[in-house]
């Protein structure tokens, strides 16, 4: 099961890759923003090594903290960023212990540490793109 996810999470890799359009329209970013989605579920699937029992019942819950998460970081009422970064981690605490009755406590702990390590793989790769398409934008200007 893991090298199938992993081959799935890599084809899906590349061809995010390769299919960036010039000026991507509303459609494109919301088709390329399902497309690091299905990545992500990919990736935090493997990093905690769920079976398919696990994820049926980890899923819903993940994204309900994402919801949640995503809430919390909006808030126009904080006074300052401490504050904001305090909701969002009682967010991150509450639903450490909801991954605990899908899976075990090191597991859930890992939750975490596996988005973050997928968000910067994905920074790095914007990051990658954009140095690309400014090499490509000067050698046609030919500086």
């Amino acid at each position: 099961m893991k090298p199938i996810i992993t081959f799935i999470a890599l084809l899906l890799f590349i061809n995010l890759a390769q299919s960036q359009p010039q000026r991507p329209d509303r459609d494109a970013r919301v088709s390329e923003l399902k497309k690091i989605q299905a990545m992500e579920l990919a990736f935090i699937t493997k990093e905690l090594n769920l079976n398919p029992n696990e994820a049926q019942k980890f899923w819903p819950i993940f994204n309900q903290y994402r919801n949640d998460l995503k809430q919390a970081s909006q808030g126009k009422s904080y006074q300052d960023n401490l504050e904001r970064q305090q909701k969002m981690l009682d967010v991150r605490k509450k639903y450490r212990d909801d991954f605990t009755k899908v899976v075990s406590p090191d597991r859930a702990n890992k939750v975490f540490g596996a988005e973050d390590e997928f968000k910067s793989l994905v920074r790095k790769e914007f990051q990658k793109r954009q140095s690309e398409k400014k090499q490509i934008e000067s050698r046609k200007k030919g500086f």
